[in-house]
């Protein structure tokens, strides 16, 4: 955690943790916003925010907020029902959430220099459900605001989560092949804790556990391919983490 702007970064993660319970470019909801009277503090720590970096990518900036947010989206994967957060947690979640950032910023450069766009409809498209959603457009705007975002903002998150989709399906998902060789395999080695559901406990034939084996293999291949494309983008890139915090400019 950095000395200088400790209080702010405190601050902030608090808000996020305790106010933004969706995903960067999730349907907005009316759980979980701050009282009137912190939104106007709430508002001024998440522009404070925007202008601290938290690393660099090839010279394109990460910032605090987009950290924090980041932070948010993965703290459910970490902490216990019941747990109460420490420093080690807050540590360890910043750890992860920030390589979570930089291997998409990497991915999305990458998107980029191979020439890939967003259908600009595509974006309106998403918008649009978010604003039915949200019932009106004051509504929506309330949720902007709770998030520290205004629609430009949303409107390039959506378009990087695009290009991350896009140029990971052909990365990952098109990479992957699962053989009737492997899905046997696998049947054979977990044969005997495969049973259905209903009452007998009937062992699964290979046809009716294929589906589950393949999700599994799937998965399993998934991660590892993750794992190589994540040493295959970081291979040439010049990644620079802020020790101290630091305002653009």
């Amino acid at each position: 955690m950095r000395r200088k702007a400790i209080s702010l970064v405190i601050m902030i993660s608090a808000v996020f943790l305790l106010f933004i319970s969706c995903k960067k470019t999730e349907t907005p909801s009316d759980k979980m916003m701050p009282a009137q009277h912190e939104k106007e503090q709430i508002k001024k720590s998440f522009e404070a925010s925007k202008e601290v970096i938290a690393a660099k990518v090839n010279g394109d900036l990460i910032t605090e907020f987009d950290l924090l947010r980041e932070m948010n989206v993965i703290a459910a994967q970490y902490i216990r029902q019941g747990q109460q957060r420490t420093p080690e947690f807050d540590s360890k979640v910043r750890t992860v959430a920030l390589n979570n950032l930089i291997i998409q910023e990497l991915a999305i450069q990458e998107a980029r220099k191979r020439g890939m766009t967003v259908n600009p409809e595509t974006i309106n498209g998403e918008i649009n459900k978010m604003k039915a959603k949200a019932g009106q457009e004051k509504s929506f705007q309330e949720y902007l605001a709770n998030n520290g975002l205004t629609e430009e903002e949303l409107r390039k998150q959506i378009e990087k989560d695009q290009l991350f989709e896009m140029i990971a399906s052909k990365e990952i998902d098109a990479k992957i092949m699962i053989t009737d060789k492997a899905l046997r395999e696998r049947y054979k080695k977990e044969k005997s804790r495969l049973t259905s559901k209903d009452s007998a406990h009937k062992q699964m034939t290979f046809e009716e556990a294929k589906g589950m084996l393949e999700q599994g293999l799937r998965e399993e291949a998934g991660e590892k391919r993750m794992r190589e494309w994540e040493k295959e983008l970081r291979k040439n890139a010049t990644i620079e983490i802020r020790e101290e915090n630091q305002r653009k400019g």
